[in-house]
């Protein structure tokens, strides 16, 4: 017995052993290693390839400071922990090129000046304890700096996003000098960069440098720019046309939201409108359909007002693209879903795409839409007479080309600029572009001022548009993730008759069939022989 119990100590103890020693390894692995099971959609808690890639790539220290407040109210010390999670995590990919520093600024003036110059300021939180309200003073701010530059994440009030600003300022402050986005104005009724983008304009300075550019006196495109973003463009003038054409040539990227109609102002009744690109645009291999494409399944509600009432109802001319609708194959959208399209024309591959030219779908509407023609009726209370019953197809929405385009004006005279004599030679074209890729939409209005806060995945596609022209791809996996909107499937007539008859008649039958069940049960337990007959036999 004894000699029994002996050896059952010693497994004991061994058993406590091996269990120490295994706790100690994992410990020594996750000093030099992260390890996280995320089972969520899209991996939202895990790091993004992007930026594991730059963490591993970086060959130069660049130092993180978080100048967080030590005393902190109760409901921001997760978020305080969750800050150092995951910058646990950058440590691990950025290994000795990643210096992470946490710093209180309170009470040290020198501190306190190095945050407001680096434009983190010292914010109020309030505070609710013991049944009184208090204000407190903090800082909440993170500082990347490299070599003599610095970026700065003013205040972090959640991690949602903290991953892409964190990533991108770090991009920023390596990147030798910043890109330029330009913002075509300038166009007749056309929106400008302080009226109608300014969020657009506000969205692209955390990254780029943001430059109007007037194309009214026919001048070119800075050489500066990377990047042109026109929205909605009407009544463009030839020198225009040859600006935008040459600023192709000579291997910029272009960004088109290229909105069909003109709706007056407190009318329901709309006009096709032209940009003028529209032969340019065929030229490099993408047609604009100057329609209207309405999805009698896939839309979002809008709002109107008649009289003194508003009302909110399913608007088949606010085409909304469901994730199974995006080209899965395109980082630029293959992670969202959710964008709505108010307006919208189609846009499509020309008849003839030239060889050198790859065009791709990026959105498509839902198998039942359709598409009108001519004078517009925007009554949202209409009877849609033409609307298919039965999946007729999709229709493409946007396109990205890519590849070298052949100048519109290679075998055409460039138009002379405006003012000059009619005499003089036309200006001298550069006749083929190199590599380089062009977006066009076939909206605009989902992405101005007055809109594109009611469509919370619109300025994700917008800004991520404008990164895979001027970047590529490292930043828009990141933004990407949680921006999907997930809407309950569509389901058939016959399938919602039958989800309809088990909710009201399932659980009732449930419970009659339990009972019956039950009941037989007993019924068979009584029916055998009585205990007294039992011991007789």
């Amino acid at each position: 017995m004894k000699a029994n119990r002996t050896k059952l100590g010693m497994s004991s103890l061994l058993l406590v052993g091996i269990i120490l020693a295994g706790l100690v390894l994992v410990n020594l692995l996750s000093v030099n290693g992260f390890f996280r099971i995320d089972l969520t959609d899209g991996r939202q808690y895990t790091l993004s390839k992007s930026t594991k890639e730059m963490l591993r790539g970086l060959d130069d220290v660049v130092s993180v400071k978080v100048y967080f407040s030590k005393d902190l109210p109760t409901y921001l010390v997760t978020l305080n922990q969750a800050v150092r999670d995951l910058l646990d995590e950058y440590q691990a990919y950025g290994k000795q090129n990643l210096l992470v520093e946490w710093e209180d600024p309170a009470g040290d003036p020198e501190t306190e000046q190095r945050c407001r110059t680096l434009g983190i300021p010292q914010v109020q939180l309030q505070i609710f304890e013991k049944d009184k309200a208090q204000v407190a003073n903090a800082y909440l701010g993170i500082a990347v700096s490299y070599e003599d530059r610095s970026e700065a994440i003013p205040v972090v009030q959640s991690i949602e996003n903290l991953e892409y600003d964190l990533t991108a300022a770090i991009l920023k402050a390596f990147r030798k000098e910043d890109k330029t986005v330009g913002l075509l104005v300038g166009g007749p009724g056309g929106p400008s960069a302080e009226s109608g983008l300014a969020r657009l304009k506000e969205a692209l300075e955390r990254q780029y440098r943001v430059t109007p550019i007037d194309l009214a006196n026919g001048g070119p495109v800075s050489g500066a720019v990377s990047t042109l973003v026109a929205a909605r463009p009407s009544g463009l003038s030839d020198q225009a046309i040859f600006a935008i054409d040459q600023f192709v040539m000579r291997g910029g990227k272009l960004l088109l939201l290229v909105d069909p109609i003109e709706i007056p102002e407190g009318s329901i009744q709309a006009a096709p409108m032209a940009s003028g690109l529209e032969d340019l645009l065929a030229h490099y291999g993408v047609s604009l359909g100057r329609n209207l494409a309405l999805d009698g399944r896939s839309n979002a509600n809008a709002a109107f007002s008649s009289g003194f009432l508003t009302f909110s109802m399913p608007y088949p001319y606010w085409v909304k693209v469901l994730p199974e609708n995006v080209n899965a194959g395109n980082p630029m959208v293959s992670q969202l879903g959710g964008i709505v399209l108010p307006w919208t024309q189609t846009v499509a591959a020309a008849p003839e795409v030239p060889a050198s030219v790859r065009v791709d779908t990026l959105l498509f509407t839902s198998e039942y839409a359709w598409t009108r023609e001519g004078e517009f009726d925007l009554n949202p209370q209409q009877r849609y007479a033409d609307a298919p019953r039965e999946p007729a197809g999709r229709f493409p929405l946007a396109v990205a080309a890519s590849g070298t385009f052949r100048s519109f004006y290679a075998d055409r005279p460039a138009p002379l600029p405006a003012g000059a004599d009619s005499a003089a030679p036309p200006p001298a074209a550069l006749p083929e572009s190199p590599e380089t890729q062009i977006v066009v939409v076939g909206s605009a209005a989902g992405f101005l001022d007055d809109m594109i806060g009611q469509f919370p995945t619109n300025p994700v596609f917008l800004e991520n548009a404008v990164d895979w022209l001027t970047l590529g791809d490292d930043l828009i996996e990141i933004r990407s993730r949680g921006a999907t909107d997930r809407p309950l499937r569509e389901i058939s007539e016959h399938w919602k008759s039958v989800a309809r008859f088990l909710v009201v008649f399932g659980v009732p039958l449930l419970v009659i069939f339990f009972g019956l069940f039950r009941y037989v049960r007993l019924r068979d337990r009584g029916a055998g022989p009585a205990p007294s007959e039992e011991k007789a036999a």
